[in-house]
């Protein structure tokens, strides 16, 4: 109805539904499947906070080793991948308390996009000290603990990648998420097919109602009037209910009556 709606009685639907009101009728669909990604992120990461909790001591004891002996280079990818983890706690933190909260689906996906950011970050400056080979015990010592930690966060940080990535079927905890986005192209290939059949046929619809000036019942009963003739899925009562109901909610006081007669007349003349 929304397409038709910002049509001219002798206007024709354009060749694809407009984005904007196609993000519209999409918004629920697309709000549910948010919702259930920002769960499985958080299930997700259970546990990352305490693994953690042993990047502080690591920093605190290169601080008191000499620059000189290369502790600089160690240090500042330490800090770096700390701070993104900081950053990233904070993101999942946030992610929490709206999903207790109102859940609202703007915050969550900024969250989640930060997340992502800061887990890439994160993930960088752990390959970085990684990478480093240094040649002094204490150093050395520093280095092995902070590979151990790599080694642990690495399985969690590529669960939270894939929870927001494309790939939804490798783990179990992101069926939720796989079902709402199937959900989702499913309603986009259903609302295309639903236009582009509409589209086809609005010139044999308008000839059958002649003029409607109002606008809203016009695109009211171009959708009734598809419905009735063109779309085999729906039952002719439904689709008669269905227009009357869009009338009571959208139009004047006269238009329930109004698109009941003559959609009524559709049904009988064919």
């Amino acid at each position: 109805m929304q397409f038709l709606y910002a049509l001219g009685p002798a206007d024709e639907l354009p060749d694809a539904p407009d984005p904007a009101i196609l993000s519209l009728l999409l918004e629920s669909a697309r709000d549910k499947s948010t919702r259930a990604r920002a769960r499985a992120v958080v299930h997700l990461q259970q546990g990352r906070e305490k693994i953690l909790t042993g990047l502080p001591p690591l920093l605190l004891n290169l601080e008191e080793l000499d620059p000189a002996d290369g502790a600089d280079e160690m240090s500042r990818d330490l800090k770096s991948w700390s701070e993104e983890e900081e950053k990233l706690r904070d993101y999942l933190h946030g992610l929490r308390h709206e999903l207790n909260g109102n859940k609202d689906v703007t915050r969550l996906r900024e969250s989640m996009e930060g997340a992502n950011r800061s887990n890439r970050a994160a993930l960088s400056a752990a390959t970085r000290l990684s990478a480093t080979n240094p040649h002094f015990p204490a150093l050395q010592q520093l280095h092995d603990e902070a590979l151990a930690l790599r080694e642990q966060i690495a399985p969690v940080s590529e669960r939270l990648s894939l929870a927001l990535g494309d790939d939804l079927t490798t783990l179990p905890e992101l069926k939720s998420v796989a079902r709402a986005e199937t959900d989702l192209a499913h309603t986009t290939s259903r609302i295309e097919s639903y236009y582009h059949d509409l589209r086809r046929h609005l010139a044999d619809i308008d000839r059958k109602l002649a003029v409607v000036v109002d606008r809203v019942d016009r695109s009211i009963l171009r959708l009734g009037t598809y419905e009735l003739l063109f779309d085999d899925e729906v039952p002719t009562a439904v689709a008669i209910n269905e227009a009357i109901e869009l009338a009571r909610a959208f139009g004047t006081t006269e238009s329930p009556g109004f698109v009941n007669g003559v959609l009524d007349r559709v049904t009988r003349n064919g």
